[in-house]
């Protein structure tokens, strides 16, 4: 069953830290990260490639959220946008409980 903290919008944020990455779930309209995840193990890479974007999928996936399907679009990275004037990708989220209640 959905929890109403499941239909609030997310949002995952993979950028850049003193040693590889922090990978953040963040509800719309507030700072806090529901979930973050340090990925200092990530090399640390002047772009975000491909493999970037899968292993984020990946890690998203490990922490009960996925990239929402509607968000993979032709101008996106696997559903990743950069973030203007940083060195941070963003993509729209949802928990499994709302993903299994919307349908998907």
């Amino acid at each position: 069953m959905a929890t109403e903290n499941d239909k609030q919008a997310l949002t995952a944020i993979c950028k850049t830290a003193n040693s590889g990455y922090l990978l953040q779930v963040i509800a719309d309209g507030s700072s806090d990260p529901v979930v973050e995840k340090d990925l200092s193990h990530w090399p640390d890479w002047p772009t975000f490639p491909a493999e970037a974007a899968h292993a984020a999928g990946c890690e998203l996936v490990l922490l009960g959220y996925m990239v929402r399907p509607e968000t993979v679009t032709a101008d996106s990275l696997m559903g990743w946008h950069a973030v203007p004037d940083q060195r941070a990708w963003s993509a729209k989220v949802g928990s499994f409980a709302d993903m299994r209640a919307a349908g998907i």
